[in-house]
């Protein structure tokens, strides 16, 4: 009984690392100080990723500033730095956890469980938030990183409190 206790805290462990130690190299966008955008470009020769500085991406729906930070393309996944701020007085709803990203002919959801850091929900007024959204390949799929020229994401809708008013929020974000 010991022994499969030992077992599945191992498990457990190595499980947790490794879902954190996938997103540390992504940045929300929210920090203070960006690398270069030289070094964000460059493609990972050791597990054939490519990141993309998509800070320049921004946009404000309904009050509700939504920027986006680093792309990081997988072959199995797609993670997104992204940090909002509601710059009003009332609560918005926004559920960027709960998007997809469209890749080529592919269309790929977003794992609101798999989210690094809280990002999304009704967020209050004056409220900011950052964190890192996974797109995860469907099973059985590859992500072909170097044929990828665009990636769409589809966060969906700003919402306001009282559910009258609402608007998309989308970017396309070329990759070189």
């Amino acid at each position: 009984m010991k022994k499969l206790l030992v077992l599945f805290l191992a498990l457990g462990l190595t499980l947790a690392l490794a879902a954190c130690g996938s997103t540390d190299d992504v940045s929300t966008g929210a920090e203070k100080t960006q690398e270069s955008s030289d070094s964000t470009k460059k493609s990972n020769k050791s597990d054939g990723s490519k990141k993309i500085d998509a800070s320049n991406q921004k946009t404000e729906v309904l009050g509700m500033k939504v920027n986006l930070g680093d792309v990081k393309i997988m072959k199995d996944k797609i993670n997104v730095g992204i940090n909002i701020e509601n710059t009003t007085n009332s609560v918005l709803n926004f559920y960027p956890d709960q998007g997809k990203a469209v890749i080529g002919d592919m269309q790929i959801e977003a794992n609101l469980f798999m989210t690094d850091g809280s990002i999304g929900g009704e967020v209050e007024g004056g409220v900011k938030q950052d964190g890192i959204i996974q797109f995860l390949a469907p099973d059985g799929k590859e992500i072909d990183v170097k044929g990828v020229k665009e990636i769409k994401l589809k966060f969906g809708d700003v919402t306001t409190e009282d559910f009258m008013k609402n608007k998309d929020v989308s970017f396309t974000i070329p990759v070189k």
